[in-house]
């Protein structure tokens, strides 16, 4: 099974897309959803890029405890289950 590549630099984008701080670091991606100020309309804003591009969907685990560095995990796994 070939791996489907999720950076940093991947998560660096999604991140300002939805509103997070610019530019995102990685230090970002342990501090969660609540703590980023990122609202249910940003969570979904996620989703929808992650379906986009990785082709699987993740919305529905995404909560404002979830961090972006478990948005690659959870996106990573859902990859690797089709």
């Amino acid at each position: 099974m070939t791996e489907i590549p999720f950076t940093d630099s991947d998560l660096s984008g999604l991140l300002p897309a939805v509103g997070a701080e610019s530019p995102a670091d990685p230090g970002m991606f342990d501090d969660s959803f609540g703590q980023l100020d990122l609202d249910s309309l940003a969570r979904t804003e996620i989703a929808t890029r992650v379906a986009a591009r990785w082709g699987v969907d993740i919305e529905d685990q995404l909560t404002p405890d979830t961090t972006p560095a478990e948005v690659r995990r959870l996106a990573l796994r859902a990859v690797n289950e089709r």
